[in-house]
């Protein structure tokens, strides 16, 4: 079933999508301790972690995420069984799109009306969405299954199949696993097979290959998710060496963050990654079960997690995606659940 988004203003939407979530959790925590790394400054004295270093403007410092409400896996649920949560993200009016990759479906929550409804599915077997991103006024989706992206209106009305991977690099066997698009139209895609990432131009031909397999500085080991920077840059998950690679506009090697001989080194297996539009790096850990945060100079400021109470806790969380009103959503595979958080600035 095809349900179109309620036709409302997005500030609206937005705003009666905080109130009735923060409605529908009366009972949790208004706030919640977070874990903070080695480098982290102290708490305050309010329970909310507090991030150490000054990120030069006001209001770009992620302190703290603070607990909203959880989407349970419970049988009266629309969605239910939620068996293989995936990749997740908000649409610019407050959308949140759900792929569950198990079971072949892809959910949307109305921000209007907290309803959740389902996605077309594409005429293709195995069908296995594991990401999806929005491009302008439709939502695109990456299936594991077919190694392609389908296009979806906002209503989640099936339109087409923008591009079948397995074509663009014909010499290789391509097994895709996570993707990104940037403002000019620009698409990235990790490729868990040959352990690299494709670069695909705004025609979506391919224009570019980096990684390849090893623990090297320029090397991939399962790489997992995928992130543009405000400056075009782009950031890959790269889950097996534990930490993440950048890369420049260009698709040339600039930097690790993390790594197996990184002292104080945050990450277990760094997977899904969400950037907000103060550049700040979001990325769900599911070795450790935590969120962690970078800023803008990919510095830690915070990870989140262990030290939440049991309702707000992730288990594996896989994907993350920032939305409008600083609401963080996460998709966590073990508890079944997607977790709604607040991000909480300074």
């Amino acid at each position: 079933m095809v349900r179109r988004p309620v036709p409302v203003a997005a500030a609206a939407a937005v705003l009666m999508l905080g109130l009735a979530l923060v409605a529908g959790c009366a009972a949790a925590p208004p706030s919640v301790q977070a874990e903070r790394p080695a480098a982290a400054g102290p708490a305050s004295d309010s329970g909310a972690a507090t991030a150490g270093g000054e990120s030069g403007r006001p209001g770009a410092t992620v302190v703290a995420l603070e607990f909203v409400r959880a989407w349970e896996n419970v049988p009266s649920a629309v969605y239910y069984p939620l068996d293989g949560l995936a990749g997740c993200m908000f649409t610019d009016e407050g959308t949140l799109v759900v792929c569950d990759e198990q079971r072949g479906k892809v959910w949307g929550l109305d921000p209007g009306d907290l309803q959740w409804y389902e996605f077309d599915v594409p005429g293709v077997r195995p069908y296995r969405p594991v990401d999806a991103v929005v491009d302008g006024f439709k939502v695109l989706v990456l299936d594991s299954g077919s190694n392609a992206v389908y296009r979806f209106d906002l209503g989640g009305a099936y339109r087409d199949q923008v591009v079948d991977l397995r074509r663009v690099d014909p010499t290789v066997r391509t097994q895709v696993s996570a993707f990104a698009l940037d403002r000019d139209g620009r698409m990235v895609v990790t490729d868990v097979s040959e352990q690299q990432v494709l670069l695909l131009d705004a025609f979506l031909d391919l224009s570019m290959r980096v990684g390849g397999p090893g623990a090297g500085s320029d090397q991939l080991r399962d790489p997992s998710g995928l992130a543009f920077l405000p400056d075009g840059s782009f950031v890959v998950a790269d889950r097996a060496n534990r930490r993440l690679s950048v890369y420049g506009r260009l698709g040339f090697f600039e930097r690790t963050v993390g790594g197996d001989f990184t002292k104080d080194n945050p990450f277990v297996a760094p997977q899904g990654l969400a950037v907000d539009r103060k550049g700040n790096i979001f990325i769900a850990d599911m070795g450790s079960g935590s969120i962690h945060v970078l800023d803008a100079r990919l510095r830690p400021t915070l990870s989140a997690g262990p030290d939440f109470g049991l309702q707000a806790m992730p288990k594996v969380p896989v994907d993350v995606a920032v939305g409008p009103g600083d609401l963080l959503a996460v998709t966590d595979r073990a508890r079944s659940a997607i977790l709604i958080y607040r991000i909480i600035y300074e």
